[in-house]
């Protein structure tokens, strides 16, 4: 029997890890901690319980206590990690998300160590930590960049959660990238929060659907098990639907309302979404992890179909006119205090800074559609125009990718003291490590950034990971302009950020923030 502790077990992703596993293989039995008590979970997971009692194992606890995550990695041969605060709820709650996303990765991490055993750690990351990548920076890969958007607690500590997965010593571990998740909870969610008016209308987005993200966790374990992965562990993968899964914000909500018999156009108006700051992209390289695990099954419109069948206010197209719709289902989340109306009227002027560029800029936003420059129709807000198909293709994407600031031709075991010293200086630093030695990627080696401060990390943490200076990269409070003279850094930064902006700090408004500048 293969023995495999889950967390998360209530989310998107987590529920449909436990759903597959247990389908697979008679084999497996699954162990999970249940942050609430069983009768409070969602009706999906207790039917999942129910079909399979003699091969689940749930306990109540808290991946922030240490002593239950003892307790779960008890006997178990995988530890699939899919917990986390993620947005909306990590927008109001920064302690919660920290405990969540990095105390409690730390302990599993902690508690595998300890034991002494050999456990494959599967943690599950995000594309959020990429931060926003919008035109022309869209083509995302691994190796690129992390640092997470101004005001999102969620990818600050997932940010710190991957880097002491990857600087913990674990034997056996692969960290997956996340990108945004086409799930069964998505219009309860969205229509409870602000949050929706998040979605950048030009935010380029690769979606893949909750179903494929839990075969992808099985058939990792199923192809491991069976000897089928070598090579696999002890790196980073971005997990993406692929081709027919990349569209923009504005296309993800037309596909949408076009169910419900309406258009995007009828329903809301430009200036109400934000134009910055938020996060997603194409991943260059997702198919990497589709041809060792073979998961993706379902596109973006497989996805609404199956929603279309599952929700029955959709059955109503066009039954409830748009002006209604727009008014009864969207307009009333202008109060909510994650909606940027919300920050309009209130005077949050750090979140209109960080989301608009400032309240001038908001003001100067078209308010109808007509004069609205949308990418998916090929216009680009300075006015010009591209072929948006010809630059959506795959095949067309090299010129796009980020400079990494190394010659990536060679292997990463083939790198030399010279390589890692010229990765280091387009990122404003140095590699201190003279007589290091080629194929030592997960060797710890010392570094000094511009700031002059020293630290310890491994080459593949660097130059794979896309982390740099542990100090410098995680500004308290929000200032990330003054990491935009660093090369590494500035090709993102400067796509949506004028040089005017470097030495803007994005104030901290809420009472909460104050827990943020403690950590």
């Amino acid at each position: 029997m293969i023995k495999i502790a889950l967390t998360g077990t209530t989310g998107a992703m987590g529920g449909e890890v436990l759903l597959h596993l247990l389908q697979s293989s008679e084999n497996f039995f699954v162990k999970c901690i249940l942050f609430d008590e069983e009768k409070k979970l969602p009706s999906f997971v207790k039917k999942t319980f129910k079909k399979y009692p003699s091969r689940i194992q749930a306990f109540k606890g808290d991946i922030a206590n240490y002593d239950d995550c003892e307790k779960l990695i008890e006997g178990a041969d995988y530890v699939i990690n899919c917990a986390s605060k993620i947005p909306p709820k990590s927008d109001h709650d920064p302690k919660g998300t920290y405990l969540s996303n990095f105390i409690g990765t730390k302990n599993i991490v902690d508690a595998i160590n300890a034991s002494g055993r050999e456990i494959g750690y599967v943690h599950i990351a995000t594309v959020a930590m990429y931060g926003d990548r919008s035109y022309p920076t869209c083509w995302i890969r691994v190796g690129d960049p992390v640092i997470s958007s101004d005001y999102d607690y969620y990818s600050l500590y997932k940010l710190k959660a991957e880097r002491y997965v990857l600087e913990s010593g674990l034997k056996k571990f692969v960290s997956l990238r996340q990108t945004a998740v086409l799930h069964k909870y998505m219009f309860t969610n969205n229509l409870k929060d602000g949050l929706m008016f998040h979605t950048t209308w030009n935010g380029t987005l690769e979606w893949v659907t909750d179903c494929d993200s839990g075969r992808l966790c099985t058939n990792l374990v199923e192809r491991d098990v069976n000897g089928g992965l070598e090579g696999f562990w002890n790196k980073i993968y971005n997990i993406g639907g692929g081709s027919e899964c990349r569209v923009t914000g504005f296309e993800t909500f037309e596909q949408c309302f076009r169910l419900a018999g309406s258009k995007t156009k009828k329903i809301f108006n430009p200036n109400w979404n934000i134009t910055r700051n938020f996060h997603g992209g194409w991943f260059y390289d997702s198919d990497d992890l589709e041809n060792l695990l073979g998961f993706r099954s379902e596109t973006n419109k497989d996805f609404w179909h199956r929603m279309s069948k599952k929700y029955s206010y959709f059955k109503l197209g066009g039954v409830v006119p748009s002006p209604l719709l727009s008014k009864f289902a969207i307009q009333r989340l202008f109060k909510n205090t994650n909606s940027p109306m919300y920050w309009l009227k209130h005077g949050k002027d750090g979140r209109v800074k960080a989301f608009f560029g400032g309240r001038e800029k908001y003001e100067q936003l078209p308010s109808d559609w007509e004069n609205f420059p949308l990418l998916c129709e090929g216009k680009l807000t300075d006015g010009t125009q591209i072929d948006y198909a010809e630059y959506k293709n795959i095949q067309n994407a090299k010129p796009y990718l980020l400079d990494h600031g190394y010659d990536e031709s060679k292997p990463l075991e083939e790198l030399e003291y010279s390589d890692l010293q010229q990765a280091a200086h387009f990122r404003g630093g140095k590699c201190l490590e003279k007589d290091y030695k080629a194929g030592d990627i997960y060797k710890k080696v010392d570094w000094q950034c511009k700031e002059g401060h020293t630290f310890s990390t491994s080459p593949y943490t660097v130059l794979k990971g896309g982390y740099w200076c542990p100090h410098c990269c995680e500004p308290k409070p929000w200032q990330y302009g003054r990491l935009s003279d660093i090369p590494f850094y500035g090709q993102v930064y400067f796509a949506t950020h004028g040089k005017d902006e470097i030495c803007d700090v994005y104030p901290l408004s809420e009472d909460e923030d104050d827990f943020l500048i403690e950590r």
